[in-house]
This record gives structure tokens, sequence and C-alpha cells, in this order.
């Protein structure tokens, strides 16, 4: 069953009959043993209001039972179907005037025994209360009779049937309301996944961008990381629309340059073969340029959580040996506890062009410093150099202002980072650093 409506229906209606079956059942059995307990109870009752009126008879050798000292009125109606009956070692002494069919004596009941059953006798079913006594006589002798008590028991198992009809009648009525209203919450509670399933055809048909419904919370991180990932692949085809846009306006100069050397290609000189060779290595960095710039993975949903303490140590290693001959300090503080979700070479293209240029322009001082805020990682880098100006920093990450992308030290790097942050929604700022130099403010949220 490739249906979750339908498997959990079926565990449902399983689950649910299985134990409204037991349930009845065991009702069933407490009551049955609850009114066959109600019987040998009355019975008892009733053979000790017996015995209250056994008296000696006439002779004083044996006993029996002042019918005028009976208060049971069902031991004088024969339609009643309640009898009692008194027995010595040999026959019946005494029945009540309600007995109109014959008996049976027990021989198998022991002297002072009390005993209840249920039995099967002409046709019929009977409670039966046997006790056994011992009576003294005139001569204080004791002799052993048998109190037997009859009630015909069809009353009984009657109105028991038409308990357990009614109880199984209400069991299926039961069961039936349940499976409806078991469905409606099913409907309820699976709506939504069935929303995400039109929003996922709304998204195909290109009628919506992203998931905008609201979602139960077990749901919600997966439509929020949906979410991600959709904005990601959008980010990426723009990507690709930017680089490939920004690879043929970058590659009209050198084509052309190249086209005006073939014309003349019989009267070439030194300086125009230096010429081709310059164009032809301008072309393969800014193919390469922006392939890499193309292929960026964004996107923080699917990447595994690293160590941006780990990753800054390495790269100011890696940088102090670059710049020893320079002779510049790099100075690293950070009080970090959590972790950062993105590409480890992302983040590592980040730092590196970053940190390369605050080594490249300052003077002396670099300054790094990482601080945990409340959902934040805020990460500063300030150097010492000459700065920018106020327009610059405003206009240094405007896309077209960087004319040429394609000449170390020129923006290339500024231009990669760039695209990472806007890839990973990182917050990046510029402004002028307290050292005299550059300031860059990198926000990140960290998980």
């Amino acid at each position: 069953m490739k249906s979750i409506k339908s498997r959990m229906m079926l565990t449902s209606l399983i689950v649910l009959v299985a134990f409204m079956v037991l349930t009845a059942i065991a009702l069933e059995r407490a009551v049955e043993k609850r009114m066959l307990t109600a019987e040998e109870n009355n019975l008892k009752a009733l053979m000790y209001s017996v015995l209250a009126a056994v008296d000696r008879d006439s002779t004083g050798l044996s006993i029996t039972v002042s019918d005028a000292r009976l208060f049971e009125n069902a031991l004088f109606d024969s339609g009643s179907g309640l009898y009692a009956l008194l027995y010595d070692k040999k026959a019946e002494i005494w029945r009540s005037l309600s007995t109109d069919q014959p008996f049976y004596k027990l021989t198998d009941l022991s002297p002072e025994e009390l005993r209840f059953s249920q039995i099967e006798y002409n046709d019929r079913s009977w409670f039966q209360l046997a006790f056994s006594i011992r009576w003294p006589n005139v001569h204080d002798k004791l002799s052993l009779y048998e109190l037997v008590l009859w009630k015909n028991a069809e009353d009984h198992f009657a109105q028991l049937n038409r308990f357990k009809q009614t109880l199984w009648l209400w069991l299926v009525i039961t069961v039936v309301l349940l499976l409806v209203l078991m469905w409606l919450v099913m409907l309820w509670g699976l709506r939504p996944l069935r929303l995400i399933g039109e929003e996922v055809q709304a998204i195909e048909n290109n009628q919506k961008q992203r998931f905008d419904s609201s979602y139960p919370t077990e749901i919600k991180p997966l439509t929020q990381n949906l979410n991600l990932l959709l904005q990601r692949e959008q980010h990426q085809m723009q990507r690709y629309r930017n680089a490939l846009d920004d690879l043929a306006h970058s590659l009209k100069t050198p084509l052309a340059v190249l086209r005006g050397l073939s014309e003349k290609s019989s009267e070439w000189t030194d300086e125009d073969r230096h010429t081709l060779q310059e164009q032809n290595n301008r072309m393969n960095q800014i193919v390469s340029y922006q392939l890499q710039k193309a292929a960026m993975v964004g996107g923080q949903s699917m990447a595994r959580p690293i160590n941006l303490v780990s990753l800054l140590e390495k790269t100011v290693a890696a940088l102090r040996k670059v710049y020893s001959h320079k002779g510049v300090s790099i100075e690293l503080k950070s009080d970090l506890n959590s972790l950062l979700r993105m590409d480890e070479s992302d983040l590592l293209e980040i730092l590196g062009n970053l940190i390369d240029n605050a080594c490249k322009y300052g003077r002396k001082q670099v300054r790094i410093n990482a601080i945990q805020l409340q959902q934040l990682i805020r990460l500063t880098i300030e150097d010492d150099g000459a700065g920018l100006e106020p327009e610059q920093l405003q206009n240094i990450l405007t896309r077209g202002i960087r004319l040429d992308q394609t000449q170390e030290g020129q923006g290339i790097g500024l231009a990669v980072v760039n695209d990472i942050v806007d890839a990973y929604d990182i917050g990046m700022k510029f402004n002028q650093s307290i050292l005299g130099g550059l300031e860059v403010t990198l926000e990140f949220s960290n998980i």
C-alpha cells in the first residue's frame, strides 16, 4: 500500500477493532460473572430464609419447614420457577408449594457442603444451590439433611443474551463512528501534506516561487529547507545568467583585438605576437574566473556544520608566512562557541580574499575579531592602510562599477566574495577602520 492515508486507515481499523473486541469480551465476561454471582447470592439469601423456617415435625425425630414462616412469595407460586426441597438420608421430606415437577436427590454432596452449580435438567437450564446440614432431634441426636434450591435460569440467560446483543450492536456503531471520526481527523492531519503537494505543483507550473503556506511545527523545517533549496537554485540560475553576460561582455574587447590582428596576419611583428599572447591569456583568465563564479555552491541548508575559528587560524597562519617579508602583524581574537552551516571552500574563499586584501593594502597591522551574538556571529577584519573614500565605500559592491574584473588587485577577489555572500545571505559592510584603513564586517547566522 503506497498511500499513507490507506496505511493509517488500515492500521487504525485493525487496532480499533482489536481494542473494541477485546474490551467487549472483557466487559461481557465481567457482566456474566457478576450476574452469576448475583444469582448465587440471591439463592443463598433464600436458603437462609428457608433454614429460618425449619422446625421439628410432630414426632420430633425429623424436621420440616413451616410454610407459615416463609416470606418468599415465589415459593408459593407454581409458575415462579423457584423451588425448594428438603431431603433426609432416604427421601424427600418437604417441598415448597411452588414445586410442580419432580427433581432428583443429590448423592455426591458431602456433609455440611454448600454447592452452587449451573446444570441442564429436563432440557432446561437451572441454577442449583445445595446445602448439607446436621439438625438435632428431640434426643439431641444429629441427623443429616439436604436442602436443595432450584431456580429456572432461562430468564437469566435471556437477559444476558439481550445484554450481549446490545453490547455488540453498540460496539459496531461505536467502531463505525470512531472510524468516521478518525477519517475526518486524518484528513485534517494530512492536510499539510496535501498543501505541500499542491504548492509543489504550483511551483512546477511557475505559479509560485516558494512555499508560503502556514504549516505545523513538524513540517515547517521541511518547507523552510525546501525554500532555502529553491532560493539557492534560483540564485544559481541567476548567477549562470550573470556569468554568461559578464563572459560575453568581457570577451568583446579581446575578440576585437584578435579579429584586427587576423586581418593583418601576414604583417605580424613581435609586438603583435606579444599582444596576441596577452589577449589569449586574458581570455583564459576571464573564462576561468566566470566559470568559478558560476559554479559556486551557495545555500546553507545542505552544508555540514564547520568551525569558523579553525578556518580563521589556518588562513591567518598561511598569510603570516606569505607576508612575513612585509612585517605585517595579524592579530586574531575570538570567543566563538557555535558552528556555521556553509560550504567550507566558500568560507575559505571569503576569508582568504578579505584577509589577503587587508594584508596587501595594510601597512603594518591587521586585526581580526570574531564575537558571538544571540543569533549571529560577527566577524570584523581591519587594516591600517589608506582605506577608501566615502563614495567608494557606497559603490564598492555595486554591479557594473567594477569595470575590469580580470586584473589581479582590481576587484576580482572582492567580486567572488560578494557573490558568495549574496548566495548565503550574509551581511557584509565596509567602513573606515579606527586603525585608519578599511574595516569589513560580516554577520553569519549560527546554528
